[in-house]
């Protein structure tokens, strides 16, 4: 006779925030299988929460979800500047790799157009749910916000990205929602948006087109001589990063840049009819090429071939780092300044 495992999850104190139901508790039918779900009132109360915060007047049109590091645009916004931290807000996930400050939302302006900052998302491989990582777009859609401008880290794997280069993401490949982890999976919350969403123009081509309108007509940009290009962005779930061979795999599929987050969102930000525009920095880039072939390498050494003097007295780290491409990490430093003007005049011209 089989026995059934018994398997307890330990949660966070982070994660007690939400509440978890069942589909029928919440006010749903039974799901063919179980599924992890929060129920809509949840929704509801952080977004009626947020409302008697911020008062009917001072409401945001435009999120602006900020990568790790890329938070700088949430410390020079305009007008009544208001910040909410994410303990404050019910059902909202505090992000575990937060070193230095606490996740929050800052409500501010940027031209005139009123909008809030997300600062510090939760990633899947924090151990929390898709849901979890979701809930921020869905608590702010229902407040009233109808553009979603993300920014994120990004590792390139094309050829030509470089340390310091911008990308404007104009499709993705997410190997996790093709195999289950969805965001969109379990009840459907049908005020937001439909059963069966298509994620055709997922990342709005007005602005991507927007996007590069500002940044071609920015002449401090153009001095610099930023490069700036569209890209197809992959996500993996971390928190190890991919291998050589998986890096090729994923160029083969059509991949240019890699990351471990912004997928989730924008999926769930599509799903509720908001507008999204990506704009990835790329502050990693991936071997090109082919590896070094290790037994030719030894041969080589053995036979006192001249030609490989650097993989001879080399560390094995050492040799593997010489496996990988690098690039001018001083090249990058001022990218997060430059990415916060090319969101203001995006935001300007909303």
């Amino acid at each position: 006779m089989e026995k059934a495992l018994n398997i307890n999850i330990a949660r966070s104190q982070s994660q007690e925030q939400i509440p978890l139901a069942s589909p029928e508790s919440a006010g749903f039918s039974l799901s063919p299988r179980p599924v992890e779900t929060i129920p809509q009132t949840v929704y509801e109360t952080a977004a009626k929460h947020l409302k008697t915060q911020l008062g009917t007047g001072n409401l945001p049109e435009v999120a602006l979800l900020c990568g790790r590091g890329l938070q700088g645009v949430s410390e020079k916004l305009e007008g009544t500047i208001t910040e909410i931290p994410y303990t404050e807000i019910p059902g909202f996930a505090i992000s575990t790799s937060l070193k230095t400050a606490t996740g929050r939302l800052v409500f501010g302006e940027i031209g005139g157009t009123s909008v809030v900052c997300i600062v510090g998302r939760c990633h899947y491989y924090e151990g929390y749910s898709m849901k979890q990582i979701t809930f921020p777009i869905r608590v702010l859609s229902l407040l009233g916000v109808r553009t979603l401008l993300v920014t994120t880290a990004v590792s390139g794997i094309a050829a030509g990205l470089d340390l310091g280069d911008i990308v404007v993401v104009k499709d993705h490949i997410s190997l996790p929602t093709l195999s289950g982890l969805n965001p969109l999976i379990g009840p459907n919350f049908e005020k937001l948006g439909p059963r069966l969403p298509s994620m055709y123009n997922a990342y709005t081509f007005a602005l991507r087109k927007l996007a590069f309108m500002v940044f071609l007509g920015n002449a401090e940009l153009q001095k610099k001589q930023i490069r700036m290009r569209e890209a197809v962005f992959c996500y993996t779930t971390g928190p190890s990063s991919e291998t050589r061979a998986e890096c090729m795999a994923l160029r083969t599929l059509g991949a240019e840049v890699l990351g471990t987050s912004t997928v989730p969102e924008v999926v769930t930000a599509h799903h509720a009819g908001l507008n999204v525009l990506c704009l990835g920095l790329v502050t990693s880039v991936a071997a090109q090429g082919n590896e070094p072939n290790a037994e030719e390498a030894a041969r080589a050494a053995l036979e006192g071939n001249a030609g490989t003097p650097k993989l001879q007295n080399a560390s094995p780290a050492e040799e593997d780092d010489i496996l990988s491409r690098k690039g001018s990490v001083k090249k990058g430093g001022q990218r997060p300044s430059d990415l916060n003007i090319l969101i203001r005049g995006i935001v300007e011209r909303l």
